[in-house]
This record gives structure tokens, C-alpha cells and sequence, in this order.
């Protein structure tokens, strides 16, 4: 069986909108290392701006609804972020 042709992507040389667009149409495709690769950028580039993993984590689950949304976004940033999911959410939801 033939392997699909691998698409190599300079995520460093991508726009910041650029990124979260991508990572918007490769949600629940099979892509999965692009996406972390573009996640880990997107992160990068963040903390390099001053914001810390808090602030990341807030931004990320503003006006998220509670329950089986913020669980999806917990379990796709928090190993990005360095973090257990448990502590991704209690994060996101300290007032």
C-alpha cells in the first residue's frame, strides 16, 4: 500500500492567522503532527510576547462553555502547554 505523500509546512514562516486557521481546518482530520507542530509554534511565539501559560489558557477557554468543550481544548493544549488536563481546567476556571 502506497503511503501519502508527506507535506512539509515551515511553520515559522507562517503569519499568526495563518496558524490558527490552519489549526481550525486540520481539527479531527488525521493530521495530527502538523497540528502540534503549529500548536507548539503558536505557543511559542506567545510566551516569547510575555504571556504566560495562565494567560494562554484563558484566552484559549474564554467563552468556552463549561463541560464537554472545555474538555476538548484542555486535552488538545494542555501536553502543548506542558500541563496535565486537570490542571488546564482549573486554570480555566479560576475566577
Amino acid at each position: 500500500m502506497k503511503k501519502p505523500a508527506r507535506c512539509a509546512i515551515d511553520v515559522e514562516s507562517l503569519s499568526h492567522q495563518s496558524i490558527v486557521d490552519l489549526l481550525k481546518e486540520l481539527h479531527g482530520t488525521s493530521h495530527n503532527e502538523l497540528a502540534l507542530s503549529l500548536q507548539r509554534e503558536l505557543v511559542r511565539r506567545l510566551k516569547v510576547r510575555g504571556m504566560d501559560t495562565q494567560e494562554i489558557i484563558r484566552r484559549l477557554a474564554y467563552a468556552v462553555p463549561r463541560g464537554h468543550k472545555l474538555n476538548e481544548i484542555a486535552n488538545d493544549w494542555a501536553a502543548v502547554l506542558g500541563i496535565a488536563v486537570s490542571e488546564f481546567k482549573r486554570i480555566a476556571d479560576a475566577k
